[in-house]
């Protein structure tokens, strides 16, 4: 095709699939086709071309995976693609919107795919591997979900895996949103990954002998439910009856999960009870959102991840007022070696990177208030339910990814463990390096069990003040942090002077 020509068919494309004005909307005719376009330029899907894949508004185009699209279209924009040179096939004519989607996510069968594991399934699969090694997994429920009170799980993963250990804690967790299934899936074979590795794998047997995995397959139970059964492809929000009207399932009801952690919260998604991410009520006003509080309550975390879907990139915490997080250089550096691992759909370079802003979802909350070193990883890129043949391979990629991340537990970093200098007890202690650290973020503490807090940090040299309310600050200005490794710092904190008086009486 000449260069003159494909900008002809590219203009024309632009005006067809441009958004209609909000006058003319309703004066439209029904999308009543389903299309398949192959093949499609990679200038078509950039910036404002023609098919410009947008996952938060998939009114024309469904999915684009591997240059083929999915789209909805009426009689007359068939008759347009084809005099712009393109091929479309129909694949379903039906006036009902719904098995329009269902035909495109979902397949021929209109339901999802074995492949696509559902909630039940995880959890019996799960009860599996607890049984065959109970040694090396325990489940434990964080809360339950917002409209049908399902119980959302975490699960504990370690070479003994019934206490908690005074080791580094990593999380990871899928399917805030709940057409973004892939999280799940991800998840849920790194699970079976660890119970099965363990003793055979020395790579798996080392992280389960030095750390704690947690995992949390899936976050939006109820919304993941309503993909998973074949009730709506399109489904990414919770199941919350938001106008009350006693009737749910109605899409697009509910609310954005991911919007609503309260680190910024007005900042991120919107008050619209329709918008794709409409943020709820008030901060943490979602079950779900309160179950992940409560398991970071639980336990102190190192780092996380967040499955989503699209994009191929990993965002991190985070540009704000054009001013990076105070962990910049050492989340960046751990997200560009995670990226770099991961293999993108089409085999051409690797996931990209990119600080996120520091609005109302999961990332900048774990990092912001728990001091979690957190990132978001979109899998896959052009829809959020793939091609069957398509999910071993992202899942495989994925776990590269994973093996990546884990490494960056083994620090650099301080790890610092406070007691009382009397009583040998443990401290919940401020740990604070003020030349890092500023107001964006809150203060660090060690936790409350072990006294024990750890921070990734690059090698050099850092100002530390520990303190604790009726005990006397210690002060390094020049603590040296090694090249690998953890380097372990004792403290022992002596009782003030008023509250060694207090104690006298």
């Amino acid at each position: 095709m000449k260069t003159s020509k494909l900008l002809s068919l590219l203009l024309l494309l632009t005006v067809m699939m441009s958004p209609l004005r909000a006058e003319d909307e309703s004066q439209a005719t029904v999308r009543h086709l389903l299309l398949e376009v192959k093949a499609i330029p990679a200038t078509a899907q950039e910036g404002e071309g023609a098919f410009a894949y947008n996952d938060y508004n998939r009114k024309r185009i469904v999915s684009l995976v591997r240059n083929n699209a999915l789209l909805l279209a009426t009689d007359d924009e068939v008759t347009e693609l084809k005099e712009a040179g393109f091929a479309p096939t129909i694949l379903m004519e039906s006036d009902d919107e719904l098995t329009l989607y269902r035909r495109a996510l979902y397949g021929p069968s209109l339901k999802p795919d074995p492949v696509y594991h559902t909630y039940d399934q995880i959890t019996a699969r799960a009860e599996e591997l607890m049984r065959q090694r109970p040694d090396l997994m325990v489940r434990f429920q964080i809360g339950e979900t917002t409209q049908f009170h399902r119980p959302i799980y975490a699960y504990r993963l370690s070479n003994a895996a019934a206490q908690v250990h005074d080791r580094p804690a990593i999380l990871f967790d899928g399917c805030h949103h709940a057409d973004e299934v892939m999280g799940a899936e991800i998840v849920l074979s790194l699970m079976e990954k660890l119970v099965a590795g363990y003793g055979e794998d020395p790579l798996v047997t080392k992280w389960l002998d030095t750390l704690e995995i947690y995992l949390v397959p899936v976050v939006n139970v109820d919304g993941h439910t309503y993909v998973n059964s074949g009730h709506d492809p399109r489904w990414r929000k919770n199941a919350r009856d938001v106008n009350g009207d006693g009737i749910v399932g109605v899409f697009p009801e509910g609310v954005d999960v991911n919007r609503g952690y309260s680190f910024n919260w007005a900042m991120g998604g919107t008050n619209d009870p329709d918008g794709a991410s409409f943020r709820g009520a008030h901060p943490f006003s979602e079950a779900e959102n309160r179950a992940m509080q409560s398991l970071a309550d639980q336990r102190q975390l190192l780092m996380s991840i967040s499955y989503h879907s699209q994009g191929e990139v990993i965002y991190y915490p985070w540009i704000w007022g054009k001013m990076a997080a105070p962990d910049d250089k050492v989340i960046k550096r751990i997200a560009t070696d995670v990226a770099a691992h991961i293999t993108r759909m089409d085999g051409e370079g690797t996931y990209a990177v990119s600080p996120g802003g520091p609005s109302s979802q999961s990332y900048p909350w774990f990092y912001g208030r728990r001091g979690v070193l957190d990132m978001i990883i979109e899998t896959g890129k052009g829809s959020h339910l793939f091609p069957p043949e398509d999910v071993p391979g992202i899942i495989a990629e994925n776990l590269k990814g994973i093996t990546a991340f884990i490494a960056h537990a083994d620090g650099p970093g301080l790890s610092v463990r406070v007691t009382d200098a009397v009583t040998g007890e443990p401290l919940h202690a401020q740990v604070w390096l003020p030349r890092i650290d500023n107001e964006s973020v809150d203060r660090r503490f060690s936790d409350a069990q072990f006294g024990r807090a750890r921070r990734l940090l690059d090698p050099g040299e850092y100002y530390l003040v520990v303190s604790c309310e009726g005990y006397e600050t210690e002060v390094y200005p020049a603590l040296e942090v090694g090249v690998e490794g953890w380097t372990v710092l004792e403290i022992k904190l002596q009782p003030s002077t008023i509250s060694r008086k207090i104690s006298a009486r």
